[in-house]
């Protein structure tokens, strides 16, 4: 039996659940690290093997398995599992305990049920071999203590503070303050009562930013004739005159630049305005005009202007000059 044992052994660290005819089958359960708080370990991770009662029918993994082992037929390898299955079954009962290897041991229990204990040394898991159990050296895990709260103390325990102690602190800061005033004005006055003359003005008390004075160039003198030849021509305005005072003019439009009056005005005479003439701006006025004519009063030239707007069919408004 210790062969079949071993044999049992090497094919649950493979497959997870294996099955004794007629007995029982075992079922590998997987379980994550552990750390067990008495003895101060962690235990690795582990596999480990359950024991069901219920799995009896036979799926030919066993005996297939057991075949290919003894290089029988799978007939001779069923015959002789069927057998081990009737011995372990002997055993139970004639003995009472009956240990599989480092699998574990059965006991027969009441209503001749089978209880399976697995062997806690025993892990199934090839993935951790040789790996132990690692302890923290200690037997059990000390537990911190819990901050003790102090309670705030009660005002009436804090210490009284007179108005006698306030007054020299506050004495002391203003000297501080007065005597640091000083030192800044008396710096500003030594600096602008012992500073030389140059040829240079500070345009502010930073001294860093300094603009040099302007020394003026000395006037020439150019004689008269070279001024005239130098001076440019005259510019003449065809039929264009200045503002006169007191004089009513019947104005057709108005333009900021003389080069829009100057258009408008050959429109104007296009359309048969002969008459039209630019009225220049001076210090007072701020649009050249166009003129249609002349009146000697307003209601003259009310007059004139609603002659023209009715036989022209064009807008004129009276203006009077300044």
């Amino acid at each position: 039996m210790t062969e079949f044992y071993t044999f049992l052994e090497h094919l649950l660290y493979e497959h997870e659940c294996v099955i004794i005819p007629n007995f029982g089958g075992f079922v590998v359960n997987a379980q994550g690290f552990s750390f067990n708080e008495k003895e101060g370990k962690i235990h690795p991770k582990k596999k480990f093997v359950a024991f069901n009662e219920k799995l009896k029918t036979d799926d030919r993994f066993l005996s297939t398995e057991w075949a290919r082992k003894k290089s029988i037929t799978q007939k001779e390898a069923a015959i002789e599992i069927a057998n081990i299955s009737k011995e372990l079954k002997s055993l139970l009962v004639s003995q009472g305990v009956l240990t599989i290897g480092v699998l574990g041991s059965f006991t027969l229990i009441q209503e001749n049920r089978i209880s399976f204990s697995p062997n806690p040394d025993f892990n199934a898991d090839l993935a951790v071999f040789g790996l132990f159990s690692v302890g923290l050296g200690y037997t059990s895990v000390i537990k911190e203590k819990k901050p003790e709260l102090i309670a705030a103390p009660i005002a009436e325990d804090l210490p009284e503070i007179t108005l006698e102690e306030i007054k020299p602190l506050q004495l002391s800061r203003s000297i501080y303050v007065y005597a640091f005033i000083a030192f800044i004005l008396g710096g500003l006055g030594a600096f602008f009562l012992t500073a030389p003359p140059t040829n240079q003005s500070q345009s502010s008390l930073n001294p860093i930013k300094i603009e040099k004075k302007v020394i003026p160039v000395a006037a020439v003198v150019v004689p008269l004739a070279d001024t005239i030849k130098t001076l440019p021509a005259p510019v003449v305005v065809e039929k264009e005159k200045l503002v006169q005072a007191d004089v009513i003019y019947l104005v057709a439009a108005s333009f900021q630049s003389l080069t829009q009056a100057e258009k408008g005005l050959k429109e104007l005479k296009s359309r048969g305005f002969e008459q039209a003439e630019i009225i220049l701006k001076n210090e007072k006025t701020k649009f050249y005009r166009i003129s249609l004519g002349s009146e000697s009063s307003m209601d003259a030239g009310y007059a004139k202007a609603a002659e023209l707007k009715e036989s022209k069919k064009i807008d004129i408004w009276v203006y009077k000059a300044l």
